[in-house]
């Protein structure tokens, strides 16, 4: 971490925004200090400005992100050109499913989960809008990864990986066989990776270039995505709209998917 001198004054605020996760939303002046290396005096200037706008809460000794992000949040997702193609055909697709759909995008070496549609079913895996996600973990990132420039592949492996289950996929070997696989057909499946016994499938968005703009998932409890025959239709389904959305977007190549060769792939690997 930069010494506080080193950071401009103007993006100091902006830096501690940044120490705020959904694994840790409240902080404390004394632990914000620990973790950015200033001293208190200069973090609680950031802090007060943060919140005289509302991106802060204080509550007690601790702070919480504030409610003005909530609309920027919304302002971003609705000035998001992609997604006002895509809602219509995810809500569609949650529609034939039954599973909760999400629309995630890379920023940086993180995934955000930009759009969440959740299921309608009793059972239902929650995702809040605007979660992060590192990009080796869960289907919908790895898939960016997969995807991502060679520069962002290499600092992802050269960083420390976290694993937040024992079947997150931390070791470099597998990371790899993973991404191959991603590329090769053009999919990606995660179970129990970044929440035990969650599952998720995603395939790629593509615009007109070919370049992918987001991974477009569909996500729930992973009993069900452990039944073969349900699993290929989740498959199928998630092709056929990943497919409609990229080509609404101006995608006109060929489009080069093989659920079938996916699954056959997860089929193998079943308990």
């Amino acid at each position: 971490m930069k010494p506080a001198e080193a950071v401009p004054t103007l993006e100091r605020p902006l830096r501690l925004l940044g120490f705020f996760s959904e694994e840790r939303p409240y902080w404390g002046l004394s632990e914000l200090a620990r973790a950015s290396g200033w001293s208190k005096a200069t973090c609680l200037r950031s802090l007060r400005a943060l919140e005289r706008h509302g991106m802060l809460v204080r509550e007690g000794e601790r702070y919480r992100l504030g409610p003005r992000l909530l609309h920027l949040g919304a302002v971003v997702k609705a000035a998001y050109p992609a997604r006002g193609v895509a809602l219509p055909l995810m809500q569609a697709l949650r529609e034939a499913t039954g599973q909760s759909v999400q629309w995630v995008v890379r920023d940086g070496l993180e995934g955000v989960y930009l759009e969440v549609l959740e299921a309608r079913g009793r059972v239902r895996l929650y995702i809040a809008p605007g979660r992060r996600a590192p990009l080796y973990a869960g289907a919908s990132t790895r898939l960016l990864l997969a995807f991502a420039p060679e520069e962002v592949q290499r600092a992802v492996f050269s960083a420390e990986r976290r694993a937040y289950t024992p079947a997150t996929p931390v070791d470099p070997a597998r990371l790899r066989e993973l991404l191959a696989q991603t590329r090769k057909t053009g999919f990606a499946a995660s179970f129990g990776e970044l929440e035990p016994h969650s599952a998720e499938l995603a395939a790629p968005i593509r615009g007109p270039e070919g370049e992918v703009l987001a991974a477009l998932s569909l996500a729930g409890a992973e009993a069900l995505y452990r039944e073969e025959e349900r699993l290929g239709e989740y498959l199928r389904a998630l092709n056929q709209t990943a497919w409609e959305v990229s080509r609404r977007l101006g995608f006109a190549g060929a489009w080069q998917a093989d659920p079938e060769g996916f699954l056959a792939l997860l089929a193998a690997k079943m308990p």
